[in-house]
């Protein structure tokens, strides 16, 4: 029985509290030195960026369709692209001109908005509404225009844009 004894009382420990509220500090001053330097990065990058000055949406349109002229899809008898990549275009700058969601509209549904709307007066419908179904005729029926006829359809879209930019 002599190797059987009593259990002994806790023992203290340290007074390590000192210690935690230090090691606390110290995660909360780094985290403030991060934050500090990440957004002032941001900033310093921010004035070293000069904004450039967005485009309005006739001369978007327009540098668009003179890129489209240099590559003379007509010429190397490309019309389908041709056409629908006009009709885009004009489709793009609609939506950025008038807030108009023309890209995800059918022509029938875009030609009744502008009508309902009023943004466009009846020669301006009217040419707009020759100009799309003249590119769907090559999209979707399989219409085989010549070179005049896409000649006459880009300047229709010039005009469009020329006649409807502020």
């Amino acid at each position: 029985m002599n190797d059987i004894r009593d259990v002994k009382p806790p023992v203290g420990l340290p007074d390590f509290w000192w210690l935690l509220w230090v090691a606390l500090g110290l995660i909360a001053a780094a985290a403030l030195i991060y934050l500090f330097r990440r957004y002032s990065k941001k900033n310093n990058q921010a004035l070293l960026v000069t904004p450039v000055p967005e485009l309005s949406a006739w001369e978007k349109a327009y540098q668009q369709l003179e890129a489209l002229r240099r590559e003379n899809l007509p010429d190397k008898g490309v019309f389908k692209e041709f056409f629908t990549r006009v009709a885009d275009i004009v489709r793009q700058y609609m939506e950025n001109r008038f807030d108009i969601r023309a890209p995800h509209m059918s022509t029938e549904e875009f030609l009744y908005f502008l009508k309902v709307s009023g943004h466009l007066n009846e020669s301006q419908k009217n040419a707009l509404k020759e100009f799309l179904n003249s590119c769907d005729m090559v999209k979707f029926a399989k219409y085989d225009p010549t070179l005049k006829e896409a000649s006459t359809n880009f300047d229709l879209a010039k005009r469009l844009v020329d006649d409807t930019r502020i």
